[in-house]
């Protein structure tokens, strides 16, 4: 069988998707990445050994840092924010906004010249399964046209889907009078007719849907998803003797991981306040942040062991707890090592819904953007670091992903979906 596997062509993504390709192929299959080309992020594909096809124009982050811009409306500046979690917030109007504004970003995600060459190619090369993440619709577009078993494979929480329900929950609503289109459906319904194909709602999240995520911070949703373990991919490199040796003190890590300066090209949150809360801890703190994060630091604690990258997986199982941004990877690798998290959540995805996840599971904290303080950042720290719940929560969550398939174990339910057609 042929697999395409369709991302959003940053580091996160790729990385995210890798296993399920090495997976399938020690099964005999033939599998490729397939889609728009990143320059900045060439490396990022080559370094998972799979076969890589770029179609489309480059797809330059650094130069879309507007991503998604809809109407003159750009969602990572928006007030509607997809990563909202308060109930008081949520309002009809809001949802709605979100939903219509998201909808746009993924029509963004997969312009029209994009699908035509992605459908040609796929007529010819005739995948029996693509695997695409929830940034890219253009996955079930081709899947669905050529007649191919498709599936979601998420890398964080499943805010797609959420904030989806939370759309159509509104419109059925008894006596709701706001607007009751589908754009998102709309688009897909009018590009599938044109290339001789029906709507199924199955094009909206896929046959079925791939979760690595620890159970604690899925949601609720009635979408048919496979849990599958959590599979740690860093960058191929040499590991340096002191990232696994035990320190002679707790071990903080410090990640604000890549999306942000691919995204934003900022920081959401005060490196030097991270830092200062850090620095009045007795810990070793290693920080994965580069010359570019630290320029507003005007000196760097004498406790911080400052690295532009460290192997995560590796440095994580000699530390006594982690600092970071709340991206589902970053939550992935802490989990897999049983390190309790302080997340001070971004607002890009399901930061802040993880987040609180985790914090409600006994595993860290949670300090918002706009109650960053050096204070904040170091009692939190102390508690964790001090109090032994947190270890041991972290412990359990641990242990339950070990528990659960790997992704090696539900390849037999992915060939299977090929007879569901």
């Amino acid at each position: 069988m042929r697999v395409m596997l369709m991302v959003f062509p940053t580091r996160t993504h790729i990385y995210s998707m890798a296993p399920v390709g090495w997976a399938l192929r020690a099964a005999g299959h033939e599998v490729r990445y397939v889609g728009p080309r990143n320059p900045a992020e060439v490396e990022s594909f080559l370094e998972t050994g799979l076969d890589t096809m770029w179609f489309g124009e480059d797809l330059d982050i650094a130069r879309h840092r507007k991503l998604g811009q809809v109407g003159g409306e750009d969602p990572m500046d928006s007030e509607f924010m997809l990563s909202e979690t308060r109930s008081e917030v949520m309002t009809d109007d809001y949802v709605r906004s979100v939903y219509e504004m998201w909808s746009g970003v993924y029509q963004w995600a997969a312009p029209e010249p994009l699908l035509e060459e992605l459908l040609r190619f796929a007529r010819s090369w005739r995948p029996g399964l693509v695997v695409w993440d929830p940034m890219i619709y253009a996955g079930p577009l081709i899947a669905e046209a050529v007649g191919a078993a498709h599936a979601r494979m998420l890398y964080a929480a499943d805010q797609s889907a959420r904030i989806y329900y939370q759309h159509a929950e509104m419109l059925a609503r008894p006596g709701y009078r706001g607007p009751g289109d589908d754009p998102l459906q709309d688009w897909m319904t009018d590009w599938l007719r044109r290339h001789g194909a029906d709507w199924n709602e199955r094009a909206r999240h896929g046959m079925v849907t791939i979760d690595p995520s620890p159970a604690c911070i899925r949601h609720d949703l009635p979408t048919e998803t496979i849990p599958v373990r959590f599979a740690p991919v860093n960058r191929p490199m040499a590991v340096q003797p002191w990232v696994v040796e035990q320190p002679d003190r707790p071990r903080i890590c410090l990640t604000l991981g890549v999306s942000n300066r691919q995204v934003y090209g900022h920081e959401e949150t005060s490196v030097a306040a991270l830092l200062d809360g850090l620095s009045e801890l007795d810990v070793e703190v290693v920080a994965t942040l580069n010359a570019g994060q630290l320029a507003s630091v005007p000196n760097v604690p004498d406790n911080v062991r400052a690295v532009d990258f460290v192997p995560m997986n590796e440095l994580l199982a000699t530390c006594s707890a982690i600092v970071h941004q709340g991206g589902g990877a970053t939550i992935g690798n802490a989990v897999v090592n049983g390190v309790p998290q302080l997340i001070v959540p971004g607002t890009t995805w399901s930061e802040r819904a993880s987040a609180l996840a985790l914090e409600q599971r006994g595993n860290g904290l949670t300090l918002d953007l706009a109650d960053v303080t050096p204070a904040g950042v170091r009692d939190r720290v102390a508690r964790m670091i001090a109090e032994p719940s947190f270890a041991r929560a972290a412990a359990e969550v641990r242990d339950e992903m070990a528990a659960t398939p790997t992704i090696n174990d539900i390849v037999p339910r992915l060939e299977a979906l090929t007879s569901c057609l």
